[in-house]
């Protein structure tokens, strides 16, 4: 049954992830996070409509976590902002992605 579990999430996974790039570019997400470090971004994302997936900015701490039926994934900026490295944020991102359909909590995921 975990392994379902676990299928069914790495698959939702990266249809979000694909859909998110599909609307911006690694480069352009990363760009983006470093010319504003001291804002964060989110990925906002419905678990029924998957395709749907915008990219907010948070100016004024308005978004936090969440891991229900509404996903807000904080997008990781240390990979884009302090050690810039396209593949770990790649990486780092899809993570959070996962992390957040299995419910982890905040301190797990990647900042």
């Amino acid at each position: 049954m975990r392994c379902e579990l676990e299928c069914d999430s790495l698959r939702l996974t990266n249809v979000i992830y694909g859909r998110l790039l599909s609307k911006c570019r690694i480069k352009d997400l990363m760009k983006m996070i470093k010319e504003k470090p001291n804002e964060d971004f989110y990925i906002i994302v419905n678990r029924n409509d998957p395709l749907k997936v915008e990219i907010r900015r948070d100016r004024d701490g308005k978004y936090r976590y969440k891991s229900g039926e509404e996903l807000v994934i904080p997008i990781p900026k240390r990979f884009a902002v302090l050690e810039p490295d396209e593949n770990y944020f790649r990486q780092t991102l899809k993570a959070n992605i996962f992390l957040a359909l299995n419910g982890a909590d905040e301190k797990e995921l990647h900042l």
